[in-house]
């Protein structure tokens, strides 16, 4: 079988060789993510895959179908670049990996929680000027003393609460979907009742209908003051306008973001700080927000399951099997 790989990074490559060598099927790597440029492209290959954050329109389902490619497997967990009427109606196929490492996400979350705490953005700034005091960062917070929402109890935000729960936070889970073992670290509760209640809220949500603007100003208007916000899912879960007004008003203690609604604009690019978007420029300025390039996934492990799962169910797939990982609605 010949597969084309789309937006393979460098790092993808020895997993990809490795895959193939196993295997015994050919795969081709394309830097691009997968888009009505180069959809031209998979002419002549038995399936494709893609890792990316920018849609992928109806056209490229329809050229698919018409060169006799039956999927798409995604090297990732979040689907919303999927249009999933276009790919349904013409008869492909998609599926992501939802569990390449939730530990990663987990873990990275826990760090930025914990820089967000120790106040490390004031610190490193005092002494790049020789400014070694205690107060130029001020005091913090130990993480026993804190109640986390994590909305979102699915692999990545359980794997959180594990953590949490190990180091004495209390946790509030908010999640349609009850887990029965996840009740010997999570108490779920409402969305109200978790704002009201905590100090830290979390975000390991996919982007959907119910989760698209989800942290609104009314959303805001309704957590603690003080409050920690972590964003390591998709940047159009919350309004990015609610967002610095609560960390210039107080009402935030601070936050830590992996992801932004604009991120396609400047991340993973080189550029001058002045060519970065407006909203951009003012929340990095800012002593109590931290923003990171998308890479809380970013593991060796990671990396290596992204794409053993991916190239495993991209064949599976195309050979009209089942997989666990297909996205059904």
């Amino acid at each position: 079988m010949k597969i084309l790989m789309y937006n393979a990074v460098e790092e993808e490559v020895p997993f990809m060789t490795a895959w193939s060598t196993k295997t015994g099927h050919e795969v081709v790597r394309e830097v691009g993510p997968l888009s009505e440029d180069n959809v031209d492209l998979a002419k002549d290959f038995d399936a494709v895959s893609s890792q990316q954050t920018t849609a992928i329109p109806a056209i490229v389902y329809k050229k698919l179908n018409e060169y006799g490619i039956k999927q798409i497997a995604l090297r990732q967990v979040g689907y919303d670049v999927f249009d999933l009427p276009a790919a349904f109606e013409n008869h492909i196929r998609l599926s992501n990996v939802a569990a390449y490492s939730p530990r990663a996400i987990a873990e990275y979350t826990l760090t930025q929680l914990f820089n967000v705490l120790r106040h490390n953005k004031k610190f490193d700034r005092a002494m790049a000027t020789g400014d070694y005091t205690w107060a130029a960062g001020g005091q913090a917070r130990e993480i026993y003393q804190l109640t986390v929402a994590v909305i979102g109890v699915g692999r990545i935000g359980t794997a959180f609460a594990q953590m949490l729960h190990a180091l004495g936070a209390k946790v509030l889970g908010v999640d349609p979907v009850y887990h029965a073992q996840n009740e010997a670290f999570v108490e779920y509760t409402t969305l109200d009742d978790a704002l009201s209640r905590a100090n830290v809220i979390s975000f390991h949500t996919p982007l959907n209908d119910e989760t698209r603007g989800l942290a609104d100003q009314n959303f805001f208007d309704k957590i603690q003051p003080g409050t920690i916000m972590l964003n390591m899912s998709r940047g159009e879960v919350v309004d990015m306008t609610a967002l610095e007004n609560a960390l210039l008003s107080g009402q935030l203690y601070g936050a830590a973001f992996d992801v932004t609604p604009n991120e396609n604009e400047f991340m993973d690019q080189k550029q001058s700080l002045s060519d970065l978007p407006e909203n951009i420029q003012r929340l990095t300025e800012l002593d109590n927000f931290y923003l990171s390039p998308h890479i809380a996934f970013y593991t060796n492990t990671a990396i290596k399951n992204m794409v053993e799962i991916a190239l495993n169910d991209a064949v599976t797939l195309a050979n009209d099997g089942y997989t666990e990982n297909e996205i059904l609605r």
